[in-house]
């Protein structure tokens, strides 16, 4: 605020216009995905005796700020039009334009307003969203589907994967693994007894996971009161899946943006892809450029919407739309992306890129065509 207050009259009024539109859209966006979310939860929770509606509650809570971390570009979108529509229809624009103020003096605080707000999204916001993402993950396996695996890479320890069965759990450690997560190197399984006692060690020279087992290579077994004993061969059941590895390896949406970088190169050194890690950190430093755009292309629709009354409808529709083909189109690109058929950077900034220059070669057309 106190920042606001050093800025000329006219440039407060539009900055202040446009978060006021963007703060009504959020608000009804919120409510509308909360009550989706609490009714998803209900559905999944029908089968499951003990999640009451607290808990369903905290559930849709925890969630919230993941989802609505997606609908940025559609509230700064419907924010601006809201915003722009009203000063058009009330002729202030024509006002300010008749004085000399020129369209883009007049859609730069709103373009730069847009980008701090995507800053401050990714450095402060997402890692609010993440933490609770992550605490959505733990809660949300715990309840519906049972703890039965949990996955952690470090730089210091390595890769673990502790497994939960009828007959207790087993832990397995490797330093390093495929870039698949099919194999493992030089990796130690640990195996327990519900009571936690210990069962047997298997120390290998690697270990490859097909059809639900770990085919192990040059095996030596250690088990209690018994002798050591080596097989070139040996087969050891498992409930874990090459997606469950991939997926649980730290979702991309679980880390901060300043924890992305780091987690990104351990991954790589520990042998693992890290390319949605690497995606999507690199969504969200586009993130600022795309709500700047979208504050373009909000001025599209509605700058000269004073010249075509009784058309708003139609121009929000118009509007809407347009957003959701820009919505399409970026998950489309980002899935070429996570595939690895486009560079990251190609695929994380593209959207916000071509989005930007439509909105300002249609804002040259309108004012000088």
């Amino acid at each position: 605020m106190i920042m606001l207050r050093t800025l000329p009259t006219l440039t407060r009024y539009l900055i202040r216009q446009f978060l006021l539109g963007a703060g009504l859209v959020f608000a009804l966006l919120s409510l509308v995905m909360f009550t989706a979310e609490v009714i998803d939860h209900v559905r999944r929770a029908s089968g499951v005796d003990e999640i009451g509606l607290g808990l369903i509650v905290q559930f849709a809570l925890l969630k919230m700020p993941s989802v609505i971390e997606k609908l940025w570009p559609f509230v700064v979108l419907f924010g601006g039009m809201l915003a722009l529509t009203r000063l058009s229809r009330s002729n202030e624009l024509v006002v300010a334009r008749a004085a000399g103020v020129s369209i883009w003096q007049i859609l730069t605080p709103l373009v730069l307003s847009a980008a701090v707000i995507g800053a401050i999204l990714i450095t402060v916001l997402n890692p609010l969203a993440a933490a609770l993402t992550g605490q959505y993950e733990q809660l949300a396996s715990a309840k519906f589907q049972g703890e039965t695996s949990r996955i952690t890479v470090s730089d210091k320890t390595g890769l673990w994967l502790r497994e939960v069965n009828a007959e207790g759990h087993q832990v397995i450690h490797a330093w390093s693994a495929s870039a698949q997560g099919t194999s493992l190197d030089n990796p130690t399984f640990f195996t327990f007894t519900r009571n936690n006692s210990f069962v047997r060690r298997i120390d290998a020279e690697s270990a490859e996971l097909f059809d639900r087992q770990w085919r192990l290579k040059n095996a030596v077994v250690t088990e209690l009161d018994r002798p050591r004993q080596e097989r070139e061969t040996m087969l050891v059941p498992t409930r874990l899946t090459v997606a469950q590895i991939i997926d649980s390896l730290a979702p991309p949406q679980s880390l901060s943006f300043w924890e992305l970088p780091a987690f990104i190169e351990l991954l790589e050194k520990s042998g693992f892809n890290a390319l949605a890690h690497r995606l999507h950190w690199n969504s969200l430093l586009s993130l600022p450029l795309m709500l700047a755009s979208m504050v373009l292309l909000a001025a599209t629709f509605c700058i000269r919407l004073s010249v075509r009354r009784g058309v708003v409808g139609l121009v929000f529709f118009a509007g809407t739309m347009a957003g959701f083909a820009i919505f399409f189109v970026t998950d489309v690109v980002e899935a070429f992306g996570s595939a690895g058929k486009l560079p990251v950077v190609l695929a994380a900034w593209t959207p916000a890129a071509v989005t930007t220059m439509t909105a300002i070669a249609a804002m040259f057309h309108l004012e000088d065509g």
